[in-house]
């Protein structure tokens, strides 16, 4: 709790500190940077995290170890190629080394983020939360003091740098935390390539939701930015991160427990036993998510006058439609994950895809119009509508039969 507390702390001051200390076009594009930085690994991934990863839950480490190899090996192909990519065309066109920066936290961030994943799963949750904080908030609580102290750090290539330490040491927090693993006797066994493709067919479900989801989850900064500009979009982006710091806070503390837990719940005792727990979980998911949302909203409100630009407080009743809309994102989040344990995964692909679809036609009807109230209000009666069907789909087990898929 103390962990995922300053990392939502950290990513908060860090949003307050570009706004006042950089300026809001500098947050504008960091918050286009966070979102490629979120959206790229999804790409990459093609949805094999989701097969290896569930079946962490009961795999030996034997089995676990080999998984990972496999998956981890085509993930660091890809990163290794856009790296080689990225690298000579910086220096051949002379532009900013700013992209190298983003991609090489793309790709620990990627790393990062299974190992949470994986953690979770196994029920390691002191050392998933571990593992985050030193990606997602001890570099914060790090850079922000120097840069106050040090105007020259007061860059966003100087910030990615930091951020690129931070993935760093917690890949290597987790190399330590997984010595005594099988890798020697995993990396002994001949390579079979087949075994890549197998898992990519066997993900393709899984891919195809992950998109809708990731979409679902950052395409509005994309259409803030391209109907109002970078300067508005800052704004946007400043709200969306108080906003988000909240739901993140739930879904990596009180979600993460819950999911291995249900997907147990399924697995020894079926549909019944799985709902009968995601009724409790989702009692406490609507409490926690209500209170933190408020209260977040509430210090900010507070914090306000040091922000320094007065066009931020000019849109606080928009803020307000943000925080209303993010909370009922995190109760869609927990619909996805009960159909996802209860392995309901068309479902989950399905309702992914019809977020991210009335999103977009929300934002591009509202955001021209109303600005960022529109932006608010989009997100707001988009997961609101995915909220109560997603609450369906879980309670309502005549409407779908579940649907295993196994791990490569």
């Amino acid at each position: 709790m103390a962990m995922r507390a300053s990392v939502m702390a950290a990513k908060f001051a860090l949003a307050i500190f570009i706004a006042r200390y950089l300026d809001l076009s500098s947050l504008g594009l960091y918050g286009l940077a966070a979102g490629a930085i979120a959206i790229v690994p999804v790409v990459v991934n093609v949805g094999m995290n989701h097969l290896v990863m569930r079946d962490a839950v009961a795999a030996s480490p034997a089995e676990l170890t080999n998984s990972l190899r496999y998956y981890w090996s085509f993930v660091t192909s890809i990163y290794v190629i856009l790296l080689a990519l990225a690298v000579p065309l910086t220096i051949a066109l002379d532009t900013s080394a700013l992209w190298i920066f983003v991609i090489a936290v793309m790709w620990f961030e990627h790393i990062g983020y299974d190992v949470f994943y994986l953690f979770s799963n196994t029920q390691r949750h002191v050392s998933a939360n571990a593992t985050v904080f030193l990606r997602g908030g001890a570099w914060i609580l790090v850079y922000v003091p120097l840069a106050i102290w040090e105007p020259h750090l007061r860059t966003l290539s100087h910030l990615f740098g930091f951020w690129l330490a931070g993935g760093m040491l917690s890949l290597l927090l987790f190399a330590w935390m997984s010595w005594s693993w099988p890798w020697r006797e995993a990396f002994s066994l001949p390579f079979k390539p087949g075994v890549v493709a197998t898992a990519i067919r066997k993900s393709a479900l899984f891919y195809v939701g992950d998109l809708g989801f990731v979409a679902s989850q950052y395409l509005d900064r994309y259409l803030v930015t391209l109907f109002l500009g970078l300067k508005v979009a800052g704004i946007y982006f400043l709200f969306w991160t108080v906003a988000n710091a909240a739901t993140t806070f739930i879904g990596l503390v009180v979600q993460q427990q819950q999911r291995p837990l249900l997907i147990n719940a399924y697995s020894v005792g079926g549909l019944a036993a799985h709902s009968q727990l995601a009724w409790r979980y989702m009692q406490t998911t609507v409490l926690a998510t209500v209170a933190l949302s408020i209260a977040t909203g509430v210090v900010f409100q507070i914090l306000l006058p040091w922000l320094g630009p007065p066009s931020i407080a000019d849109q606080l009743p928009a803020f307000w439609l943000i925080i209303a809309g993010m909370a009922f994102r995190c109760l869609a989040d927990f619909g996805a994950m009960s159909l996802f344990t209860a392995y309901r995964d068309r479902l989950t692909t399905l309702t992914n895809l019809v977020s991210v679809g009335v999103l977009a036609i929300a934002q591009t009807a509202l955001v021209p119009f109303a600005g960022l109230y529109g932006a608010g209000g989009a997100i707001l009666i988009t997961f609101v509508g995915i909220s109560l069907w997603r609450y369906l789909l879980v309670f309502d087990s005549s409407l779908v039969k579940p649907e295993s898929t196994a791990a490569p």
